[in-house]
């Protein structure tokens, strides 16, 4: 059994939309499918500092906005 921390997606200051992958899905499935099934698509309003993503299997992914005056970059 593998055990993954907590998954981040860092997000551009002025970003409201990203597409990341689920490393939790990517880490199961086969190598040659590529990232196909494993991303997810999600929203973090601009007066948002940090948010949450659901992939399609129900992992949690932190979505963490980068600020200049925050420690994430």
């Amino acid at each position: 059994m593998t055990v993954l921390s907590e998954q981040t997606v860092y997000v551009p200051p002025r970003a409201t939309a990203f597409r990341a992958v689920c490393e939790r899905c990517l880490d199961g499935q086969l190598a040659s499918r590529g990232y196909l099934g494993a991303t997810v698509d999600g929203l973090l309003d601009l007066d948002r500092a940090e948010g949450s993503a659901l992939c399609r299997r129900g992992h949690a992914i932190r979505v963490v906005r980068a600020l200049p005056e925050s420690n994430y970059r």
